[in-house]
């Protein structure tokens, strides 16, 4: 479902990893993702007792890399104490934090990147955390992901390739081992949208928070509404309403220094091989596509 990381390197450089939450093949079926498998070895979505069709490959579900990446940032930055939300409707208290880029005007700012590539966000929101010793990594995005990926193509017959078409449920296809697919195919941006990480189980409910234990800490993740306080679980939902923001905190096992030294931070994103979830449609028999994990990574000049 979730898969995070973050280290220290140097004085500061940590990478936080974000899911757009858990991905299923149904209501009760969860799907832990890896890197997806060269498409040319995949013969079919699910022709069932084919031992190379990509369900029995993969399970139902990988990592991709989308060829567009999109998300909208709030704040990102360090913090001496947890700021997380202490229960649903409270908001995180970041009075211990020194942000190194803050937009928090209900727009953000909108990053689209792709794999290998930079983003430089607008030096009007950014700036130079507070010299500290920090315990705590913090990054809030808009709860939406804009994804534009293809996967193939396949080794069928057909030699299949699918590829997100605006529609998140849906995905389109060209065929042909030199097809690939461009804008008149309807090859575009498909927006997926984060409302719950799910029950334990995959159950389809409202949960509004996750966990993991990783390497380096802890990382928590919480779902905020538009006044920026966590959303309440409701076993009784499929989804959580009112959903605006997605929160990230990372608990450092080793915590990290800025010092009259450090002269800026540069903050760099990263989709390779997870930033899109490649998933087995099983009402269509086909491939369709959702939003994966991205990591930004912050790291100190001097």
């Amino acid at each position: 479902m979730k898969k995070f990381n973050l280290k220290s390197k140097k004085l500061l450089s940590t990478v936080l990893f974000l899911t757009s939450g858990l991905t299923i093949l149904s209501h009760s079926n969860p799907v832990n993702a890896e890197a997806c498998p060269d498409p040319s070895l995949i013969t079919s979505p699910n022709d069932f007792g084919d031992a190379t069709s990509f369900i029995a490959t993969t399970g139902g579900s990988c990592y991709g890399t989308p060829e567009e990446y999109g998300v909208t940032i709030y704040k990102m930055g360090l913090c001496t104490s947890n700021p997380a939300p202490s229960s649903a409707g409270s908001a995180p208290d970041t009075s211990s934090c020194s942000f190194n880029f803050e937009k928090d005007d209900g727009v953000g700012e909108a990053a689209s990147f792709a794999a290998g590539g930079e983003v430089d966000l607008s030096d009007t929101y950014s700036s130079r955390p507070d010299d500290g010793t920090y315990s705590f990594a913090y990054i809030e995005i808009k709860n939406s992901f804009d994804i534009k990926a293809s996967y193939g193509p396949l080794g069928d017959s057909a030699e299949t390739t699918y590829f997100t078409n605006g529609t998140l449920s849906e995905a389109g296809t060209v065929t042909g081992a030199s097809t690939t697919p461009t804008a008149s195919d309807g090859y575009i941006t498909t927006t997926a949208p984060l409302t719950t990480f799910f029950g334990d189980s995959g159950e389809a409910v409202c949960s509004a928070t996750a966990e993991e234990s990783v390497t380096g800490g802890t990382i928590r993740a919480y779902l905020l509404d538009s006044s920026g306080t966590l959303v309440a679980d409701d076993s009784s939902a499929t989804e959580c309403s009112g959903v605006t923001k997605l929160l990230g905190i990372m608990q450092l096992d080793d915590s990290v220094e800025i010092t009259s030294s450090t002269t800026s931070v540069k903050t760099t994103f990263k989709v390779e091989d997870n930033g899109t979830t490649v998933i087995y449609d099983d009402v269509a028999d086909g491939i369709r596509f959702d939003s994966g994990p991205f990591s930004v990574s912050f790291e100190t000049s001097e």
